[in-house]
């Protein structure tokens, strides 16, 4: 595993403070984030019940579990010669987001069409970084998610994909991706849960890059 020296923004004394990003992880690795990010859900999902906050405004990831995405994941070891890598954000000895992305499979359907891209199968921050509605918390720390989309461009450069990346979005992260990230919206996807589909082509994903 490589890792490089970052920051995060902690968001209520707007200091920032020492990461690590991480390009290669172990499926032990998401063990080990899960092991602290359920409770934390638990405990969220307990608050939005107590008040009452109408489920479709819970966090559409409330429900994701990454110690089964490893097992799902087993076969498919991610390590040099898989077509799966894991990455992650590392602040205060606990992860703060992980994403899990794949190199084969998934064409470009922006120009140029039916290139390779990677698409990111999932990407999350710790659930003590969300905002949820209805309960009064804020997040820890901020910049968690645009620091792995970035690790996902530059893997795809370093495959000579030319920083294309694609995913299908949850819905309260369809403006992240849009704006933050300046990926382009295809619309709903009919064969993926009609999910938003977003996609970074060549020349956006270079503006990507040198803005962050």
């Amino acid at each position: 595993m490589s890792t490089h020296a970052t920051k995060l923004k902690h968001v209520a004394t707007g200091k920032l403070v020492d990461a690590e990003l991480h390009d290669s992880l172990s499926l032990d690795d998401l063990l080990d984030a899960e092991a602290l990010w359920a409770p934390a859900k638990i405990q969220i999902a307990r608050e939005l019940l107590n008040r009452s906050v109408p489920r479709s405004e819970w966090p559409q990831s409330l429900h994701w579990n990454w110690a089964e995405k490893a097992i799902t994941l087993k076969p498919y070891a991610p390590g040099p010669f898989s077509a799966y890598r894991l990455f992650g954000l590392r602040a205060e000895e606990r992860w703060q987001g992980l994403l899990l992305g794949c190199c084969v499979g998934h064409p470009t359907r922006l120009a140029p069409v039916g290139r390779d891209l990677v698409y990111v199968e999932f990407v999350e921050t710790a659930p003590w970084n969300w905002q949820p509605s209805g309960i009064g918390q804020g997040p820890l720390f901020k910049g968690t998610g645009l620091q792995l989309v970035e690790l996902a461009v530059r893997w795809s450069e370093d495959l000579d994909f030319r920083g294309r990346v694609g995913l299908h979005s949850l819905p309260q992260a369809d403006s992240f991706y849009r704006g933050a990230c300046g990926m382009s919206d295809l619309g709903p996807d009919p064969k993926y849960r009609q999910l938003r589909y977003f996609e970074l082509d060549e020349s956006h994903a270079r503006t990507f890059l040198e803005e962050n």
